[in-house]
């Protein structure tokens, strides 16, 4: 069992944005500034668990855990006005939170006849009202209140599962691998004609899987041995979509390619296609490596 409290103070960016006040002129929102008079973001956790033997071997763990978090960093709702009202501001205020529920499970298997399993599986719920600080300001400006509802965060990932399996003959060979599967993460849909409000954080994005390998051959000499090894990252070499377009909800689509063929554009160096392919939207390919360690002594 634990149980922690913890104070952590704001980035610096939070208290010292815009420090000397530099706004913009005109009408409306005009800046954002930041606030040295932030308090420390608090947070407090715990988890309970048990654990079982098996067998001599094999061991299985259920652990529940919380995390709740308080004054993180966010922007005033009620804009600060200037200039007899003509103009506004927003700044940095301690009005965000957020909470955290899981429960992992996990057999281990430890090193014997000369291979070792480990698995987890996490079941999580990330939630608070914002997970960008100036989620409130932005919707402010878009003419949109600030969210009234508990909404999943960004990093909401309710899926989890990791499994690591190696075998090896001491002093000979070896190998490993790590495969992880992940459940979507929440976006933010684009709003439409027919659909005038939607939540944010509302749709998921495509769940993630990969493969990772590492492989060894020890060499032994007299007085040192050579560890040739090589590791493959993304075995399977998946196209892992980590961002998407938020009208489609895809990697490799979105509306705006058709609108802009519809106006028929000059197309010189790129095409649209070229220009509406974001390679940002997707994991590393896949990548192998090659090495040498030198062990010195017996």
């Amino acid at each position: 069992n634990q149980h922690s409290q913890q104070v952590q103070i704001p980035p610096f960016e939070y208290l010292y944005t815009n420090p000397e006040f530099k706004l913009g002129s005109g009408t409306g929102n005009i800046g954002l500034v930041g606030n040295a008079d932030l308090k420390p973001e608090q947070t407090v956790s715990g988890e309970i668990g048990v654990q079982q033997a098996i067998t001599s071997d094999v061991v299985i763990e259920l652990t529940g855990y919380f995390r709740d978090i308080r004054n993180l960093t966010g922007t005033r709702a009620d804009e600060i006005f200037i200039f007899g009202g003509s103009a506004w501001y927003n700044k940095y205020e301690n009005t965000d939170f957020g909470f955290v529920r899981g429960i992992v499970f996990s057999l281990d298997k430890r090193f014997s006849n000369n291979w070792a399993l480990t698995i987890d599986y996490t079941f999580q719920v990330a939630k608070g009202n914002a997970s960008d600080p100036a989620q409130t300001r932005n919707l402010r400006l878009g003419g949109q209140w600030p969210e009234i509802k508990i909404i999943p965060l960004d990093w909401d990932q309710r899926h989890t599962l990791n499994v690591t399996a190696s075998y090896s003959v001491p002093g000979n060979w070896g190998l490993s691998v790590v495969a992880q599967y992940g459940s979507g993460t929440p976006y933010t849909p684009r709003q439409s004609k027919n659909i005038g409000t939607l939540l944010i954080n509302s749709e998921k994005k495509p769940s993630t899987f990969n493969v990772d390998l590492r492989i060894y051959k020890d060499i032994k000499f007299k007085f040192f041995t050579f560890s040739l090894f090589a590791r493959v990252y993304n075995l399977f070499d998946i196209k892992n979509a980590y961002g998407v377009y938020n009208d489609t909800g895809r990697p490799d689509f979105t509306l705006d390619y058709l609108s802009a063929l519809r106006q028929q554009p000059v197309q010189l160096v790129n095409t649209l296609g070229e220009w509406f392919t974001n390679p940002t939207f997707y994991s590393e390919p896949r990548r192998i490596e090659f090495g040498l360690t030198i062990f010195f002594g017996q």
